[in-house]
């Protein structure tokens, strides 16, 4: 039952919206709606994409799109700036500052974007602006916090935390009133960047455990068993790894059918290496899907397989959403120990972790779960009681309001602390 909407008022930004690998910001979204939140959506870019989720249309805020170039904004542009720069002169001047002299690339397209969002901010009476990811949304936040002196917030997710400076970070962190993540890896990463006066908060994503639930027990579909795998088809992924475990598989005489759902840059090395295994017959990569024809997918399959890994730059899952969907359908699943991934599978209880970029040790437990229906059955079972306890999204949209609407923290001491970090560079908004 949704509750009665507060009088104060939540902007969220983000790169783009919506943007089909991102159900986690729809649903929080949607969860924060239903708490009576007074939201509002800013987003960077428009999305590209042609495929988009049903429950996008459940999405009451009006979502916004910045100008990521002057011509864009040629009509709003000198109006905007007078009003910022008669209304904060000196935090105008070092907002402007700041951005050029930043060490990442884009600040003046950040300024821009920043400019009409906080004037955007200061004109309808926005409380607070949080911004999902801590690299470009987040740069875009701590400007329009510097240009209209409202408090912002971020959540730090993965690519965005490991392949940004340290420093970066670090500034970044400094300046927000706190910052949420999804898992204690992450949390204990950024702790270590943070100074004490910015609160480092580690909230699950919510999920709805109604929605992702078993209808059909999977065991009884008949046919050839169905091994599922879904996400960005990227290296931090391990599909290659999971190709090779089929081909050992193959060869081992097991009977299945494995299916890859997701798009991205791999795509077709991806495919070339299944031509080179003789997997045609038995693996399908079956390109962009809806949430809908995902939990259509999770229904069909006997078990849940991402062989996660870290790549060579650095880039890693936090914990991704598809193993708690998958376990929420009472899936048994496999990954790996990599970053946040054994605070939601434990082994042998939950779900059964291999080590990354190990066919062999995968094609192990693939078999194993092949060839015990009774562990699928338990190891299912005990997933979704997992995802359950942890991933509520109630509990968990609940946590999130109150951090938004928490007394706010001084940050002087923050700020003090971060200049140490980056010489040279006022934090002073």
């Amino acid at each position: 039952m949704s509750t009665p909407k507060t009088d104060q008022r939540i902007t969220y930004l983000v790169r783009t919206f919506p943007k089909i690998s991102e159900t986690f910001i729809m649903r929080e979204v949607l969860a924060l709606e239903s708490q009576g939140v007074n939201l509002s959506l800013y987003a960077l870019r428009r999305p590209a994409e042609i495929m988009s989720h049903a429950l996008n249309g459940a999405v009451r805020a009006r979502v916004s799109y910045l100008p990521a170039r002057l011509a864009e904004a040629f009509t709003g542009f000198l109006w905007t700036q007078l009003f910022l720069l008669l209304r904060r002169p000196l935090g105008y001047f070092q907002a402007l500052f700041f951005a050029l002299r930043r060490a990442e690339a884009g600040g003046g397209r950040d300024f821009l974007q920043a400019t009409f969002l906080a004037h955007a901010l200061v004109k309808n009476h926005i409380a607070h602006l949080h911004a999902h990811f801590i690299n470009e949304p987040a740069g875009v936040a701590e400007l329009a916090h510097r240009l209209s002196g409202i408090p912002y917030s971020i959540t730090a997710h993965a690519k965005d935390i490991y392949l940004s400076p340290k420093t970066e970070l670090a500034r970044k962190i400094a300046g927000a009133k706190f910052v949420v993540t999804c898992n204690d890896y992450n949390r204990r990463y950024l702790e270590a960047l943070a100074v004490p006066r910015t609160p480092i908060v580690k909230i699950y994503h919510g999920l709805d455990v109604e929605l992702f639930s078993k209808k059909i027990p999977t065991d009884q579909a008949g046919g050839v068993p169905l091994l599922l795998s879904v996400g960005r088809l990227r290296p931090k992924k391990g599909f290659a790894i999971l190709l090779e475990a089929c081909g050992l598989l193959k060869i081992g005489g097991h009977k299945f059918r494995c299916v890859i759902a997701g798009y991205g840059p791999l795509r077709d090395p991806l495919a070339a290496r299944i031509d080179e295994l003789g997997l045609g017959d038995t693996v399908a990569l079956a390109g962009m899907v809806t949430q809908e024809e995902v939990i259509a997918l999770y229904r069909q399959a006997q078990l849940f397989v991402l062989p996660c890994q870290v790549s060579a730059d650095g880039d890693r899952d936090g914990i991704p959403n598809v193993l708690a969907e998958a376990m929420a359908m009472e899936l048994p699943v496999i990954s790996t120990a990599v970053a946040g991934i054994p605070e939601l599978i434990e082994h042998d209880r939950s779900g059964l972790l291999v080590r990354p970029e190990d066919p062999l040790q995968l094609a192990a437990a693939i078999a194993r779960l092949l060839d015990q229906p009774r562990l699928r059955q338990e190891l299912g079972k005990a997933g979704r009681e997992k995802v359950c306890r942890l991933f509520a999204t109630e509990k968990n949209s609940a946590e999130l309001k109150g951090w938004f609407f928490a007394a706010p923290v001084d940050r002087q001491l923050a700020i003090d602390a971060v200049a140490a970090l980056a010489p040279g560079v006022s934090n002073h908004g």
